[in-house]
């Protein structure tokens, strides 16, 4: 697989703090489960976690209950028993390598917890309690994470917050970037409604939060954006998911791309059902949330898919099907370009180009090639724009223009081309 991130990066942002939930997202499994079975005491503990998964019991009103079933436990065996609770590795390793930079952020009592945060060896909170003869008598403070958020931010931090639970929400509902974490179980509902990433793989996870933390990534990333309704073409659902020869598009897509390790699935409409096809395909995935989906276009979505990125950021629409043999030189060229096909398409966008086959404008009048969609462009040059990709690229042009054979679909015309786009280099 070829790596996008190496060590010879450049300088890291030493203003971003990252803060991590401990539970599911550190640890390999829920830890109260870990000592309701130690005790015995499982199917009250269950049902508890379950309900407090699912949102249906606020998160503090579950501690109290959790306190109350355990409080006659020992302090220090429940102490001993989380020490020896799996974590998730590599996560560990950079928590070590930029300790200076790092928080854990636990609702969990601290009595409990301190063991386990040691052999992590990061700064933390966690909530506190009168302890009296190595019990735990009541709560004395139960944590508040969107506190411990605003206090890092007002010390000047810019927070990325990690997270997977209905307690996690409000807190990266302020943190200046978050991440929804699927490594145990799928991010809670709350979660992923304020999300900036979703991250369902422990390396793809690390590679973010490099390239969060590192100020320029060496390397390319594709930004596949698959956010948009697809109401042109009326097939009732965004046209990642739409099936060309009993395979989707997010299936052709990824199955184009395995060679390159930093891909970045930009989602809103249908969001669920995009994440669970390609994590079907692959798990490396970096998920971008558009949650404004409905008021912008690709332009907003590739911003929004690039901004973490490597140097070279490689823009591909979720409903563009390029030949296979082409496929190669869109990735492998090693400059930036802009990607144009032979006029097919009913609503075209046209590319005007000069003497030295460089992209000089786009109009929606004429032109002597059609805008399709994959382009490389350098992060350096990155804006946020609330309308098309190429609308992006207009203050950098001229640049040189990359041609391919290639099929994007707006109308149910477009689709019925497509299909048989797909079915002519199937024959060949």
């Amino acid at each position: 697989m070829v790596k996008s991130i190496k060590d010879d990066c450049y300088d890291f942002d030493n203003n971003i703090v990252f803060v991590f939930d401990l539970d599911g997202t550190l640890t390999k499994n829920e830890t109260l489960p870990v000592i309701a079975r130690y005790f015995g005491i499982e199917d009250e503990i269950s049902k508890l976690t379950a309900e407090t998964v699912k949102g249906n019991i606020p998160f503090i009103e579950s501690f109290i209950k959790r306190v109350n079933i355990l409080k006659d436990f020992s302090i220090s065996e429940i102490n001993n028993l989380l020490r020896g609770v799996d974590l998730f590795s590599k996560i560990v390793d950079f928590i070590k390598l930029y300790k200076s930079n790092c928080y854990i952020a636990t609702g969990n009592f601290d009595g409990w917890v301190s063991g386990l945060i040691e052999k992590i060896d990061c700064k933390s909170f966690a909530s506190e309690g009168f302890v009296k003869d190595d019990q735990l008598l009541s709560l004395k403070l139960i944590l508040n994470k969107k506190k411990v958020v605003e206090m890092l931010q007002a010390s000047g931090k810019k927070v990325v917050f990690i997270g997977d639970g209905n307690n996690d929400a409000e807190a990266m509902r302020v943190a200046d970037i978050s991440i929804a974490c699927g490594l145990v179980h799928y991010p809670s509902k709350s979660v992923m409604n304020v999300a900036d990433y979703a991250i369902f793989e422990e390396e793809a996870l690390c590679r973010l939060l490099k390239q969060i933390h590192i100020l320029k990534s060496l390397g390319k990333s594709i930004i596949l954006s698959c956010a948009g309704i697809g109401s042109r073409l009326g097939l009732g659902k965004t046209k990642a998911l739409i099936e060309i020869n009993s395979k989707s598009l997010i299936d052709y897509q990824l199955s184009n791309f395995k060679n390159i390790e930093d891909i970045r699935i930009v989602i809103g409409y249908q969001a669920n059902e995009v994440i669970s096809a390609a994590l079907s395909i692959r798990k490396d995935i970096i998920f971008v949330f558009n949650h404004d989906y409905f008021n912008t276009k690709t332009g907003a979505s590739f911003y929004l898919g690039a901004r973490h990125a490597n140097e070279y950021l490689i823009a591909w629409d979720g409903d563009l099907l390029v030949h296979p043999e082409d496929i190669g030189k869109c990735l492998n060229y090693d400059r930036e370009y802009i990607g144009c096909s032979d006029i097919v398409s009913d609503e075209p966008v046209y590319v005007i180009v000069n003497e030295n086959n460089e992209c000089i404008a786009f109009s929606r009048d004429n032109g002597d090639f059609e805008w399709v969609g994959p382009a490389c462009f350098k992060k350096e040059k990155l804006r946020f724009v609330t309308n098309n990709v190429y609308n992006l690229f207009e203050s950098e042009l001229p640049i040189p223009i990359l041609r391919v054979r290639a099929r994007d679909i707006d109308t149910y015309d477009d689709y019925i081309r497509a299909k048989n786009f797909v079915g002519e280099w199937s024959n060949e």
